[in-house]
């Protein structure tokens, strides 16, 4: 048999499968969780014990992130934007994981998470520079809107095949571990990137070698179209884990407090047990990308069930009966952070688009003569148009 690891997750027999929403009985599914629906502690986990300023700042930035996606959708639809990916109600999952690392640690993005990039310090007006493909945009506007990422904050960005990346994240902790040094990594992928070859080849790989790694699996329900159901035969994503002796864990992915305690837990763990599992269960309230319409596969109803598993009105709820919230602070969050987007908007708008040659720039530290040739062609043609 092999290794198992000390706490692997196990679902009691229970109705998995049958539940839209599987939050209300989360111990029955081996969901952990800190929070009720109504933001009161009841669950399996303790409170983590965060400060008011953590908590407020957790709170501050799952609002700025759901207003961003408001005004991105509107964006691509009033044809400013040409393509959004929309997040509502997976905020808690990147926010409160990101927290759970440290700043020089290196985390492999998923396409749902900008909050990521927001806790490293990047600021409003080079996110909406990436959105609207202009200067300002460290990856020069070669990327789809949200497929961001900065090397300067140690964020990796993602590409559009998905789960191709998470065997680079393996190794790139590898090298760390083999550098002797004490770097930890993080890496997000949704549930369809465990279909994926690379998902098995990377947990075999740190099965073997223990690099300091979290693989976080974002299971939001459905891979685009295909639901849970169809895509596994496993009761969870979190017990392929047990293949390749990886410590796992399934936690409510809506729940902010329950994410950050069992991803720093795993954090904690990375030096003597090396990699993590977690699948956190959440639940993908929008649409898969603005070229997608869910009405097609799945029912409205189940939608409105899992917003009562809002992460924004739990985590609220509770920052109140600390007594570190109220209406006054709630209604002016939202009048900030949405005149913040404005402001970035208007500036980012008026940024200049990337000159075209920079398209050859950055694959080789010295281009080759092909690239150069190519380089030389198109200006060639453009010169005509200046």
């Amino acid at each position: 048999m092999a290794r198992t690891a000390k706490g692997t997750s196990r679902a009691k027999e229970g109705p998995a499968r049958s539940s839209v929403c599987p939050l209300g009985e989360a111990e029955a599914h081996g969901i952990l969780q800190v929070l009720d629906r109504d933001g009161n502690v009841s669950g399996t986990l303790p409170d983590p014990g965060l400060d008011e300023a953590t908590l407020v700042r957790l709170y501050e930035m799952l609002v700025l992130v759901r207003a961003i996606d408001e005004r991105g959708f509107k964006l691509q639809r009033s044809g400013r934007v040409e393509f959004w990916i929309p997040h509502r109600g997976l905020e808690a999952v990147h926010v409160a994981a990101t927290l759970a690392f440290a700043d020089s640690d290196w985390i492999f993005l998923g396409y749902r998470h900008p909050g990521c990039m927001l806790l490293r310090g990047v600021p409003l007006l080079q996110m909406f520079a990436q959105f609207f493909g202009r200067e300002g945009d460290p990856l020069k506007g070669r990327r789809l809107p949200t497929l961001m990422g900065d090397r300067r904050v140690n964020v990796v960005p993602m590409t559009t095949q998905v789960g191709s990346y998470i065997p680079h994240a393996a190794g790139a902790a590898w090298a760390a571990r083999l550098r002797g040094d004490d770097t930890r990594f993080l890496v997000f992928f949704g549930d369809g990137s465990t279909s994926r070859g690379e998902f098995h080849s990377a947990l075999n790989f740190s099965g073997v070698h223990r690099p300091p790694i979290v693989f976080l699996c974002e299971n939001n329900g459905w891979a685009v179209s295909t639901p849970t159901s169809t895509q596994t035969a496993t009761r969870t994503f979190a017990e392929k884990g047990d293949a390749y002796a990886i410590r796992n864990r399934r936690v409510d992915g809506n729940d902010p407090l329950a994410v950050y305690s069992v991803v720093k837990e795993a954090y904690d763990l990375c030096a003597s047990e090396g990699p993590s599992l977690v699948e956190a269960v959440t639940y993908r309230m929008g649409l898969h990308t603005t070229s997608d319409d869910p009405d097609l596969y799945r029912d409205r109803s189940d939608v409105a069930e899992w917003e009562q598993w809002d992460p924004l009105p739990r985590t609220r709820k509770y920052l109140e009966a600390r007594g570190f919230w109220d209406e006054a602070r709630e209604a002016a969050l939202w009048e900030r952070v949405r005149a913040e987007i404005a402001e970035a908007v208007t500036a980012a708008e008026a940024l200049p688009f990337p000159a075209p040659e920079t398209m050859f720039d950055d694959t080789f530290e010295t281009p080759t003569w092909l690239l150069e040739e190519q380089k030389r062609r198109l200006l060639d043609e453009l010169e005509p148009r200046a």
